[in-house]
C-alpha cells in the first residue's frame, strides 16, 4: 500500500493527536508525537501529512475517532 491510500479530512480533525500517539508507540515504543510517521500541524485549523517512513499500516485510521483519517475510496 502507498501513503496515498489514506484519505485526510482536515476539517474533522480536532487536534487530539491520537494518530500520532498510536503511530509513535507502534514504531518506537513510546508515546511521543514527534516520533510519529504522521504530522498534525495547527495552521488555521489542522493539517496532516505523512513522513516518508509511513507504511500505511492503518493504525492512525483505526484510532481516529473523529473520521479525519479514513481509507481512500475502495480501500478497507
Amino acid at each position: 500500500m502507498s501513503r496515498n491510500e489514506i484519505a485526510v479530512v482536515p476539517e474533522k480533525c480536532t487536534g487530539c493527536r491520537n494518530c500520532q500517539l498510536i503511530c509513535s508507540f507502534e514504531y518506537t515504543g513510546s508515546f511521543n508525537p514527534l516520533e510519529a510517521y504522521i504530522n498534525v500541524e495547527d495552521v488555521n485549523g489542522h493539517r496532516m501529512s505523512f513522513t516518508e517512513d509511513c507504511t500505511s499500516c492503518g493504525l492512525c485510521v483505526d484510532y481516529c475517532v473523529y473520521g479525519a483519517l479514513t481509507w481512500a475510496e475502495g480501500k478497507e
